[in-house]
């Protein structure tokens, strides 16, 4: 029995070196989206401390919202890009892999051209979606009239970031990210607190402090793009050399990506709503609260990175086998880390909210909603190892299925109803337990979709096999 037992688990055991190999991509990735998680908690630190009722952090957050679906249509179309990539380099096919980057940038900076539009052009109606309190209103267009601008360099930045992270080079994109960290942290404080005589600013100086971060931050990608210290180059011309069917390769799979992203950030804007319905002053716990759960989500980043360089370059080199083999040894090591992940979010919710200068009812709350997305947090890692299984594969129907259109059919009507007819019969910790408990109760079908196996498939052999029919 127990030899039998032995022999079922041992395809989900990998060899040391088979996990030295995984940490060595996991271990940037996840620092990386650390100093990301860190760049955020510093600005909510240094802007929660500007009112004890929360009013400026709630501007801030609400003034940011955009921007979560402005990042959406990047990791639909860096993602789309990023497994193309990631199974031609596996194929050692420069050229192609050049003319996808090339794309994604011409591309992101269109759509970083429309968001800022969309900043500059209706910035109260974009706030009174969601509150309507005129003070936070006010400071949330405030910032917004600022931040506008960190766009375009956000989109540079993250076309060249996500493109090399399908390649499993993340050692620069750390450093980078670090860099920009630390401007972003020096400068906020000088600006927000008015330091070194510089007069305070408040959540204005907190939104220059992140324009001039992005700036410095793309200003090193660009510098590394002209120096040819980079596996791409800054040729934007490259993509017209795409071939037609590589084109409709990306169109077919960066649509319903896209969508996808687009969607499933628009589905969470819904729940900050009715969480802003039913309590628009403990809005700075929820904010508070989902800080805290993107120290989990910075692991969940390292293990979806070692998927896309482990399957993937493995489905584009056409060793399926090996790609499938190494999903099983992956998928243990993502329980494991998803247990860590678990135990650092309940333990920093208990923690964290006790360092912003805010009333003791909002610590209270920020910490009970907190330690809900703690323990449901092993969920939410098994499900996105799912996700990016599918997506290394090319299968962006199912992922999308699986994605947003599970999260618009039972998660959102259900927030939408808990908004409508609740406020005040219900608590917001329980409302947020109803809503993330229906959220990744999704995951049984996930497994259930990742063990039939059709998205094992090499997309660039397929591709070439179209071609010359």
């Amino acid at each position: 029995m127990l030899q039998k037992l032995r022999g079922a688990c041992r395809p989900y055991i990998g060899t040391r070196s088979f996990y030295h190999n995984a940490l060595l991509v996991m271990i940037p990735v996840a620092v990386q989206q650390l100093i990301n998680t860190l760049f955020n908690v510093v600005d909510n630190l240094m802007v929660g401390s500007l009112d004890v009722l929360g009013l400026a952090m709630s501007g801030v957050t609400v003034a940011n919202k955009p921007y979560t679906v402005f990042c959406s249509v990047f990791f639909g179309m860096t993602g789309a890009a990023g497994l193309m990539i990631s199974q031609y380099y596996g194929s050692k096919d420069h050229k192609t892999c050049q003319g996808l980057f090339s794309l994604q940038m011409a591309l992101g900076l269109s759509a970083s051209f429309l968001f800022f539009l969309l900043l500059k052009l209706w910035p109260r109606q974009i706030m009174e979606i969601f509150v309507t309190d005129e003070r936070t209103i006010d400071l949330g267009m405030r910032y917004m009239a600022i931040i506008c601008y960190s766009y375009l360099p956000a989109a540079i930045s993250n076309v060249c970031i996500f493109s090399m992270r399908a390649l499993g080079q993340n050692r620069w994109p750390m450093l980078v990210s670090l860099t920009t960290m630390g401007v972003n942290a020096v400068c906020n404080y000088i600006l927000i607190f008015g330091m070194l005589g510089v007069p305070a600013m408040g959540v204005e100086g907190a939104a220059y402090g992140t324009v001039i971060a992005r700036i410095v931050e793309m200003s090193v990608y660009l510098t590394l793009l002209l120096r040819k210290r980079m596996y791409f180059t800054i040729d934007m011309s490259a993509f017209t050399h795409l071939s037609k069917r590589i084109v409709k390769s990306f169109r077919q799979k960066a649509i319903p990506l896209i969508t996808n992203e687009v969607f499933w950030s628009l589905g969470l804007n819904v729940f900050f709503w009715c969480y802003a319905k039913l309590d628009e002053a403990s809005l700075p716990a929820i904010t508070i609260a989902e800080q805290c759960s993107l120290f989990a989500a910075v692991m969940a980043a390292g293990a979806s990175s070692a998927v896309s360089v482990m399957i993937g370059t493995e489905l584009g080199a056409n060793r399926l086998k090996e790609a499938k083999a190494n999903c099983k040894k992956l998928f243990t090591l993502d329980i494991a880390i998803s247990l860590v992940g678990m135990v650092l979010c309940c333990g920093l919710g208990v923690v964290m909210p006790l360092a912003y200068h805010l009333s003791p009812e909002l610590q209270r709350t920020a910490t009970m909603i907190t330690l809900i997305m703690g323990v449901l947090c092993p969920f939410q890692f098994i499900y996105g190892f799912c996700f990016f299984c599918l997506r290394a594969g090319g299968d962006t129907r199912n992922a999308m299925l699986l994605d947003s259109g599970y999260l618009w059919v039972l998660p959102v009507p259900a927030a939408v109803l808990i908004a409508l007819f609740l406020p005040g019969k219900i608590s917001l910790p329980l409302a947020v337990l109803i809503i993330q408990f229906l959220m990744y109760a999704k995951v049984v079908l996930a497994l259930w979709v990742l063990r039939k196996g059709h998205w094992i498939r090499n997309i660039t052999l397929e591709e070439s096999e179209s071609a010359s029919c």
